[in-house]
């Protein structure tokens, strides 16, 4: 697929989707390896999860810290959901990317059309990065403590990154470094679920949001004249340019239909996805806070909750932020369609016609566009300070909880 205008923050998710297998390709030779790559994520993101469910299960028995146990089991069952949906999905996911690709970008802008879309570029940059970088930090401060902890200890004291319930003598060679290079696999692969697919699901949200507000734009000055004219030939040329703002009118009614359909496809291959966030992640904002400010664990574990802290609540954010910028923009539709010069058409047939369709687009985009929790809700902003608040509810419980343990 030949890609035009692509900014930092779709070259940084391309990158990231291509390593775990999943993008477009018509080489016989990329399709082999994407699908040798995809093979090898599911793999690893499966036996990451039974090996993270496997620690909880013997640290419970064992008295151990279940709640960093716990943790990592919520984290890990995150991202194989969030692979598992869009595998279901894959058709229509690449469908998404391709129809942004093609409507979206490879479309002539005048300046001000072209104004909008680059602070769209500039808000996906930002979140894009800022979530890769926290990521990427958080993956790192798993694996980098133990390769500098290690040097300094006997053989038989070594550390994986990762606790595995095996048989077998783990902290000797080989079977210390085949298990370092399989751990360090599979938090890569599962690391990389976790934010590349929420990094394109931000990256076409907000560039469905900049749509709308290129739809407002392209309404409100759809009857403008560009020149002055002069009163008595005014209702002339009048007569004679509506026809012309008419057709103008059913090109921008067939694009709202287009961001219409492409905003429900991205609801059916998300809704799932956003669902599971809305549930687990106040769960995880509450562990993540709980690891880093009450638990007592060594300096380079709280530095892994403290990427995770921060990394679930951006991530959060550009999830919230994304959803409401397409209810809030696809609303002001209606906006500019009423913004447009239809006062001044002239009462011909065509004329009545402009007028009783706009309103017919008004009524439309006062039911707007919105992504939701498999349909129970949609997401927005607010949902963003709910589930916060539903976090420190949550993180209350859990004090009060050890507190009253410590007592006894």
């Amino acid at each position: 697929m030949q890609v035009q205008r692509w900014d930092i923050s779709m070259k940084v998710t391309v990158f990231f989707l291509r390593n775990i297998g999943i993008w477009i390709t018509n080489d016989p030779t990329e399709k082999r390896r994407m699908k040798i790559l995809l093979t090898y994520t599911v793999w690893n993101s499966v036996w990451g999860f039974i090996t993270a469910v496997r620690d909880l299960y013997f640290t419970s028995m064992y008295n151990g810290d279940v709640l960093y146990s716990l943790t990592t089991a919520l984290t890990v069952l995150m991202g194989l959901i969030k692979i598992c949906v869009i595998l279901k999905h894959r058709g229509d996911f690449i469908s998404l990317i391709v129809d942004m690709q093609q409507k979206f970008w490879n479309v002539k802008y005048d300046f001000q059309e072209k104004i909008i879309l680059e602070n769209c570029n500039k808000i996906c940059t930002l979140f894009v990065c800022s979530v890769t970088t926290i990521g990427m930090c958080a993956m790192l401060s798993y694996v980098l403590p133990p390769i500098f902890l290690n040097r300094e200890r006997n053989e038989s004291e070594r550390v994986l990154p990762f606790t595995v319930w095996l048989n077998l003598p783990l902290s000797m060679s080989p079977y210390y470094e085949i298990m370092f290079i399989v751990e360090a696999g599979s938090l890569y692969c599962v690391g990389t679920s976790y934010f590349c697919f929420d990094n394109i699901f931000c990256i076409m949200a907000i560039h469905l949001a900049g749509q709308f507000r290129i739809l407002r734009y392209r309404l409100a000055t759809m009857c403008d004249l560009g020149c002055q004219i002069i009163e008595k030939d005014a209702e002339s040329v009048l007569a004679k340019q509506v026809h012309e703002f008419y057709e103008k009118f059913k090109l921008y009614v067939r694009q709202h239909q287009a961001l219409i359909d492409f905003c429900d496809k991205l609801e059916n291959v998300y809704t799932m996805i956003i669902l599971g966030q809305v549930l687990v992640f106040s769960i995880l904002i509450c562990l993540f806070g709980y690891q880093v400010l009450v638990a007592e664990a060594p300096t380079t574990r709280r530095a892994i909750f403290v990427f995770l802290l921060i990394g679930s609540m951006s991530l959060l954010f550009t999830f919230t932020y994304s959803c409401n910028g397409i209810i809030e923009h696809s609303d002001n539709i209606a906006i500019g369609a009423y913004s447009a010069l239809w006062t001044v058409m002239p009462m011909n047939t065509t004329g009545k016609k402009l007028r009783d369709d706009l309103i017919m687009v008004i009524v439309r985009a006062r039911r707007v566009c919105c992504l939701t929790a498999n349909g129970f809700f949609p997401v927005s902003l607010e949902t963003y300070t709910t589930i916060l608040s539903t976090a420190v509810s949550y993180f209350s419980l859990l004090m009060n909880n050890i507190e009253n343990k410590d007592e006894t």
